[in-house]
């Protein structure tokens, strides 16, 4: 008997003792020489107990990871720790070298993982969905912001339009939801963009309103195409955001490809693809090779790339393929239409925000556009986009960097490499800061990449300067400098780094037409005070809790 009892209490202290060892082993493992929170090493969940409550406080997951780990410790760089079944995270939070790892670094970083794992299942072969090759370069290349200018200036005309009959009828001194108006409106210009077919969304919208006041009770008229695409871009960017909070991002969102929700999003929106590029390939192959060599024909990104794909096989007198198949053009042109969409609405959202919270601003600003574009009709868009009003890229500037649409980017490094003096390992995700709305943490010089202190060297630190002052306020003029000799002001583009995804030119090409349109033509009122609060929402990008706007039209 004793015997016995001595050999099971001998398996269960074995027993005990296996369940030790692999409790430990799932400890969080850091790297070294890199910043973090020791008590965190020494607890099973890492920073995720304190990751939790703060994201269910403010609704910010990137604000929580930086709170939890490089404001925490007062580093420009530290990692979250995770149970050992995945490596920490690398957060950098210094502009200056996430710059330099965007912009000069691209051998030693690429996209990371991570940020492949949340779009790669559902649109595998886009640009976002892959790592840089040549071939992806060259993909993303054919798709340029040649034909978008004129379709943001007609979108947003339309749009106001919409916002003259709201203002001067059902909204007339009331503050309404803009969020869902610029969705409208980014939808019609991205979609024209890319395809070259109206999907007439923001006018539906006139229209209904329009029956509405008319003292109809029903609007019986057909919704139009981008009724439709808009409900199928809605339930992506939600589904996306709703993915990537999950515990496995990549398992979430393949197990999404197999429903028949998303069968309906890629057949429906598959569908208005194909039947424009048949109508293009239809257009351009009863022409010549010299016809065909002419940019100017192109209506839409689609043109251009099945234009060049025809010329390309013509001149080499082969049968082209069938574009309908391209299931590459299909995603980037996915990617695109979600991306651009709600990106674009995001950032326009919190523009009237701002300029709803600094009269001062918006007086300002609109006093140098009517000098600049004393009318009476508005400018139109070569007007817009050559103009030279230092102001105006300064306001467009502190509006996308206070605004933080595009929170973070993720990166991978390829090699084992450094980042202020702090090894980075082969394989190690870095999490980037892409928010400047606070003054960075000192770095000794001596600890940057040489091609950082290179930059800093040729064009300056502008976080020692005016431009890094007071990093909260809005201040156009942190952009502008003032030339000594003549005193005119001139935009200064590097004042501060410049953070922003693949695409910047056409972004801001699109604000700049936007925001001069809509501060000629209306005054942003203050608020009720329910809707005055800067609070935000971080979904797929990061949009303003209160996305609200009271109008009084401009004659």
């Amino acid at each position: 008997m004793s015997h016995s009892l001595s050999a099971l209490f001998g398996l269960l202290g074995i027993a005990f003792g296996g369940f030790v060892f692999l409790l430990r082993k799932l400890y969080p493992k850091p790297y070294p020489g890199i910043p973090y929170n020791e008590a965190s090493a020494k607890r099973l969940t890492g920073d995720i107990l304190n990751l939790a409550p703060i994201v269910k406080e403010t609704n910010e997951f990137s604000n929580a990871l930086l709170e939890v780990t490089t404001q925490r410790l007062g580093t420009p760089i530290a990692q979250l720790l995770f149970p050992n079944i995945r490596k920490p995270l690398v957060i950098l939070e210094d502009p200056r070298e996430i710059e330099d790892i965007i912009v000069r670094r691209g051998k030693e970083f690429d996209k990371a993982p991570m940020a492949l794992d949340i779009v790669g299942p559902m649109f595998p072969r886009g640009t976002l969905s892959q790592f840089t090759t040549p071939e992806l370069k060259a993909l993303r290349s054919a798709f340029g912001p040649t034909v978008a200018a004129p379709n943001i200036h007609k979108s947003t005309c339309q749009l106001m339009e919409l916002w003259q009959l709201k203002s001067t009828t059902s909204f007339k001194g009331q503050a309404f939801n803009v969020h869902e108006d610029f969705k409208n409106a980014a939808l019609d210009a991205i979609w024209v963009a890319v395809v070259g077919e109206e999907p007439g969304t923001t006018q539906h919208e006139i229209r209904k309103l329009q029956s509405q006041l008319a003292g109809n009770k029903a609007f019986n008229e057909k919704p139009p195409v981008g009724s439709f695409l808009k409900k199928q871009v809605d339930y992506i960017s939600t589904t996306i955001a709703r993915n990537s909070n999950s515990p496995s991002p990549k398992l979430a969102q393949k197990l999404e490809t197999y429903t028949p929700r998303y069968r309906k999003f890629r057949s429906t929106v598959s569908n208005e693809m194909r039947r424009a590029m048949k109508k293009a390939v239809e257009r351009y192959q009863s022409l010549e090779v010299g016809k065909l060599e002419d940019d100017a024909i192109d209506t839409c990104a689609m043109d251009l790339v099945l234009r060049r794909q025809l010329l390309q096989a013509k001149k080499a007198g082969v049968s082209p393929s069938d574009p309908t198949k391209d299931e590459s053009m299909l995603d980037e042109m996915f990617v695109m239409l979600v991306g651009g969409h709600d990106s674009t609405a995001n950032a326009l959202t919190w523009f009237v925000r701002f300029m709803e919270a600094l009269p001062v601003v918006q007086t300002e600003l609109r006093s140098v556009l009517r000098t600049a574009f004393p009318g009476p009709k508005l400018p139109s868009v070569s007007q817009i986009l050559e103009a030279d009003i230092p102001y105006l890229d300064g306001t467009c500037e502190e509006c996308l960097r206070l605004a933080g649409t595009a929170k973070a980017n993720l990166r991978q490094a390829l090699v084992d490499t450094q980042i202020l003096g702090c090894p980075i390992p082969k394989g190690a995700e870095i999490f980037m800061n892409f928010h400047i709305n606070r003054a960075p943490v000192p770095v000794d010089e001596a600890k940057r990449s040489e091609t950082s202190r290179a930059a800093a060297a040729k064009r300056g630190d502008g976080f020692d300067g005016v431009p890094g002052r007071d990093l909260a306020r809005f201040q156009p003029r942190r952009w502008t400098v003032v030339d000594e000799k003549t005193g005119k002001e001139a935009f200064n583009a590097f004042a501060l780094p410049s953070l922003a995804f693949g695409g910047r030119k056409l972004a801001m090409m699109d604000f700049r037409i936007v925001v001069v349109l809509l501060i000629l033509s209306f005054e942003f009122l203050p608020l009720p005070e329910e809707y005055q609060s800067m609070a935000a929402i971080e979904k797929v990008f990061r949009e303003p809790k209160f996305p609200y706007a009271k109008l009084k039209a401009l004659s």
